[in-house]
């Protein structure tokens, strides 16, 4: 027999993911020139949108792998925590006037929230939903093993920032970001076009154990 997944899930997931796109985006360009404030608020929507979507995948997903689905989300909640509580020194640096060392400090800070949240965690939670995608195959098989490779790329890459390897923000680390983009992009437009398509569900063991008279 098979399952529909529910469409409008998967079309505000996907809505969701361009959202946490856009939003991180434009966040480090308003706070390379100065709007403090506009980053803030574009980092919680961003954090809004990441939690949307772990709760939402893990709806559509849980029937595949229950542990995955639910670590996947939890994964995903992290994450929000982290880069919400990323904008508390940016407020500190908004409402009020550190010296240099202080601000330096506070945007340090930031930094190291930006590193764990949308660096390391994200990381492991895209190598879960990309193995989660690849046994429910609702995905085309390519786009789940980009999400596992993606994934496991930019764990390697934070790591190596986070240990002083290579440097934070710099060219090899935004390389090692493409293979996630594109995957979230991906994923993003064809939950939006096409959704997660029904999958057969295993007949039951009765079934499969019975033979033919």
């Amino acid at each position: 027999m098979t399952r529909s997944l529910p469409t409008y899930y998967a079309r505000t997931a996907g809505i969701l993911y361009l959202t946490t796109h856009v939003t991180s985006v434009t966040a480090v360009a308003a706070y390379a020139a100065g709007g403090i404030a506009l980053g803030v608020t574009l980092e919680l929507v961003l954090a809004a949108g990441c939690l949307g979507t772990g709760i939402l995948l893990w709806l559509l997903l849980r029937d595949v792998g229950q542990a995955r689905a639910a670590a996947f989300a939890g994964l995903r909640a992290l994450e929000a925590a982290v880069i919400a509580a990323g904008t508390l020194p940016m407020l500190v640096l908004l409402w009020t006037a550190p010296s240099p060392p202080l601000g330096e400090t506070l945007v340090a800070l930031h930094t190291a929230a930006f590193l764990v949240g949308q660096g390391l965690v994200i990381s492991v939670n895209t190598i879960i939903l990309g193995w989660l995608l690849f046994d429910a195959r609702v995905v085309p098989r390519t786009l789940a093993v980009l999400g596992i490779l993606g994934g496991t790329v930019v764990l390697a890459s934070n790591a190596a920032q986070l240990f002083g390897v290579i440097p934070q923000g710099g060219m090899v680390a935004g390389l090692c970001a493409v293979p996630v983009f594109a995957f979230e992009i991906w994923f993003a437009i064809h939950l939006i076009v096409v959704g997660l398509r029904a999958r057969v569900a295993s007949p039951p063991a009765s079934a499969r154990t019975a033979s033919p008279a």
